[in-house]
């Protein structure tokens, strides 16, 4: 099992890559344009859907890096 801390430094090499970044702000606005352009609902709730699971996850890598901080402020 990989320690908190070192799971909190991958999530922040992660975050901080340009690639990544820029990855996932291509992925949102092309899931965005199609959630725009969606003629059925079913469709318009398919895409906003990946779009929050997609804010899930940088959220979930964002509060990793958070609690480990948190953690060694404590200590």
């Amino acid at each position: 099992m990989i320690k908190i801390q070192e799971q909190a430094a991958q999530a922040s090499v992660i975050l901080g890559n340009e690639v990544f970044k820029e990855v996932v702000t291509n992925i949102e606005l092309s899931l965005i344009e199609q959630w725009k352009n969606a003629d059925k609902q079913e469709d318009r709730d398919y895409y906003w859907y990946k779009v929050r699971a997609l804010e899930s996850i940088l959220e979930d890598l964002q509060a990793c890096m958070d609690n480990n901080l948190i953690e060694n402020s404590i200590k």
